[in-house]
């Protein structure tokens, strides 16, 4: 963060207020990054951007304290709508970026992330694919139409 290179939120329990520090529960790291337009999703999307780099945000780490993983609490999701959320306020903002891209470390995390709309990309990492939410997928996810 000190190199201005990312961004890292937490997520802390208040809930034993005696407790400080208050412990973290989880955390998401955003980032800027680029895609090239081959590695977009399909054809429709890809014959819309140009050949060079495309900037996007990166969500580069999403955590969740491992012993409230089957928690009725869903932190992973709301850690995830507010990652996704952070991202939709810095495009709107910078004016820049077309998606949020991720690189799922197990089948676990690329099925978490699935669930929630992000497609494979034409990118391998290790075993996996990247995958890629479009920004307006993600604003009908934190802003739906009423």
């Amino acid at each position: 963060m000190d190199k201005k290179i990312n961004r890292t939120w937490v997520l802390v329990d208040d809930e034993p207020a005696n407790v400080l520090p208050a412990p973290i529960v989880g955390y998401f790291t955003l980032t800027s990054a680029t895609v090239v337009r081959d590695e977009l999703p399909d054809q429709e999307t890809r014959s819309r951007y140009p050949a060079y780099p495309i900037p996007v945000i990166k969500l580069a780490w999403l955590g969740v304290d491992s012993r409230l993983h089957s928690s009725e609490r869903r932190l992973g999701e709301t850690i995830l709508l507010e990652a996704l959320e952070e991202a939709y306020r810095i495009v709107q903002y910078s004016g820049m970026g077309i998606a949020v891209v991720t690189d799922p470390l197990t089948q676990e995390s690329d099925r978490f992330f699935r669930r929630y709309g992000f497609l494979p990309m034409g990118r391998q990492f290790g075993e996996l694919q990247s995958l890629y939410l479009p920004m307006g997928t993600i604003g009908q996810l934190i802003d739906p139409p009423s």
